[in-house]
């Protein structure tokens, strides 16, 4: 009997699927409904693969499984804030490539060199530029690439401007996640946001308002955040609901450590349940305020107000608000947001709405384009601009070792391997983020790997620790101390446990026994002091 051959796609994505952050998360659903395609005609690329541990998640390969799957009729590039090539900070990412600058450069020129390795049409689905491409062989394959797409758009006008000037028409077309109510009506999530509350033991309130908060943009001071939000809340009449948008970021600790500065009842959501769940409850609010620009464009899409606090430096936000004529919505602190919240959490004005419903319709023309392209032929300038890109990226040896470099890395060709000292690094990068089970299975594979590593078990020891289970970390580090009792880290680690732990006198005589006289840095010398030093 003869193998089925797989379904080929009609269209392939590419963003940043794999990672807990609500916005990115939203632009399958978003493309599918644009190209009028369904589950099995829409596959998703992240530089990772894999889900992210939430309900209403696209699936996601890895972008370097591509090659090996049956090529689509079109590929898309974002949306999402996606178009650049710096290294990122993200622990999702540590280690997905052997260059942290591929990452995000795998969706847009990664993707490029892919449709044309594939013969496939290519679209720019409205990303967003940050910053100006850094990096002379980014900046130059950049120069490759957008001739080589049938379409560009980009979701402001910054964005045209720091993506440079390459040959070809760019479009600026707003962030296509306005038109999610079309998704989702609002009507099909008044269960999602029921269920939130009934979930968590909360009865159902008349009123609510959507919080949603940052460290990169509370100043500083939760506490003062915080007292912004009672504000708010009370005047509204609402009861505050702290959304965990971004749980990548570090979103989940800052709501729960928020909770404790909240003077009236609340709904912690620290674990979304899923994407629904998260737009409903903002769907459903008095208001959105929050630092998530996702999280504003959900409250608008459903016509809710709100108010984004960011820096104005985060040209996204501005991007977005501007061409609207909402730009009072962007405030730069909590206390700003507070004092204006009276007039910019007022119902939408008729105007308003009119506005958000011009940028709802260049959305849908935008669509309309990208339906045209599952069916169209790519002009012979485009075709030739792919042939000039193959030509760059496979020349031996290539203008910039980087451009080779991406495509065998985007193509699935085998990675150098890698030394324990190497997955060390890169595992201690992912640690800064959450200690969540999937952290734990990649910690479990390295220790099986290299068993006798001694930091790949420090660091088994540490996501012990940052999980709750204590017992089990401060067992496995007296463990380390004996089976390395030539080696200071164990000891050191275990200090700082026992500290922790506000057993003082236990991480003293562990000191005075082990590393009296240990060779350590300055830093840590001057750490463990802090920690043991008696304050009577």
């Amino acid at each position: 009997m003869m193998a089925l051959t797989p379904p080929r796609p009609a269209a392939a994505l590419f963003g940043t699927f794999d990672v807990a952050n609500y916005g990115d998360l939203l632009f399958p659903h978003v493309a599918a409904r644009l190209l009028g395609l369904g589950p099995g005609e829409l596959r998703c690329y992240s530089p990772r693969g894999g889900a992210p541990g939430w309900a209403d998640c696209w699936p996601a390969s890895a972008v370097s499984a591509f090659a090996d799957d049956p090529a689509p009729v079109l590929c898309l590039i974002g949306g999402g804030n996606i178009i650049h090539a710096s290294p990122t900070p993200l622990p999702d990412y540590a280690g997905a490539f052997a260059r942290s600058d591929f990452t995000y450069a795998s969706l847009w020129l990664g993707a490029s060199i892919l449709a044309a390795q594939a013969g496939t049409r290519l679209a720019w689905n409205a990303p967003g530029v940050p910053f100006p491409v850094e990096g002379g062989w980014a900046r130059r394959l950049r120069d490759l690439a957008v001739p080589a797409a049938d379409h560009v758009a980009l979701r402001d006008e910054a964005s045209r401007v720091f993506l440079g000037a390459p040959a070809g028409p760019v479009e600026v077309v707003p962030d296509t996640a306005l038109t999610l109510s079309a998704v989702w009506p609002p009507a099909t999530l008044l269960d999602s946001a029921q269920a939130a509350f009934d979930s968590r033991g909360i009865a159902q309130p008349a009123r609510w308002i959507a919080v949603h908060l940052n460290d990169r943009y509370i100043g500083g001071d939760l506490r003062v955040a915080c007292m912004a939000v009672n504000r708010i809340a009370a005047r509204l009449q609402a009861v505050p609901v702290l959304l965990a948008i971004g749980p990548c970021h570090g979103d989940d600790a800052l709501a729960r450590q928020a909770l404790s500065f909240i003077d009236r009842p609340a709904l912690l959501v620290d674990q979304p349940q899923g994407l629904r769940e998260i737009a409903g409850l903002i769907a459903h609010a008095e208001a959105y305020i929050g630092s998530s620009l996702h999280g504003l464009i959900t409250a608008l899409s459903y016509r809710r107000p709100g108010i984004a606090v960011a820096r104005t430096r985060m040209v996204k936000f501005l991007g977005f608000l501007e061409p609207l004529g909402e730009a009072a919505r962007l405030q730069e602190s909590w206390e700003d947001a507070a004092a204006l919240s009276t007039d910019l959490l007022r119902p939408l004005s008729p105007d308003a709405c009119a506005r958000l419903d011009q940028a709802a319709a260049r959305i849908e023309a935008h669509g309309a384009t990208l339906r045209r392209l599952l069916a169209a032929v790519s002009p012979p300038a485009v075709v030739a601009a792919r042939v000039a890109l193959l030509r760059a990226v496979s020349a031996e040896p290539a203008a910039f070792p980087a451009w080779s470099q991406l495509r065998q890395a985007v193509s699935g060709a085998p990675r150098p391997p890698e030394t324990a000292e190497d997955q060390a690094a890169i595992l201690a990068l992912a640690l800064r983020g959450p200690a969540d089970e999937a952290l734990r299975a990649r910690i479990a594979a390295a220790r099986a790997r290299w068993p006798q590593h001694l930091r790949l078990a420090l660091l088994e020891a540490e996501w012990l620790q940052r999980a709750g289970q204590v017992a089990a970390a401060r067992q496995r580090l007296v463990a380390l101390c004996e089976q390395h009792a030539g080696n200071p880290w164990p000891a050191v680690r275990l200090v700082r446990l026992l500290a922790a732990e506000s057993e003082a006198e236990a991480a003293r005589a562990l000191h005075r026994q082990r590393l009296a006289g240990a060779v350590l840095p300055v830093a840590v010398q001057q750490e463990l002091a802090a920690l043991l030093r008696d304050p009577g």
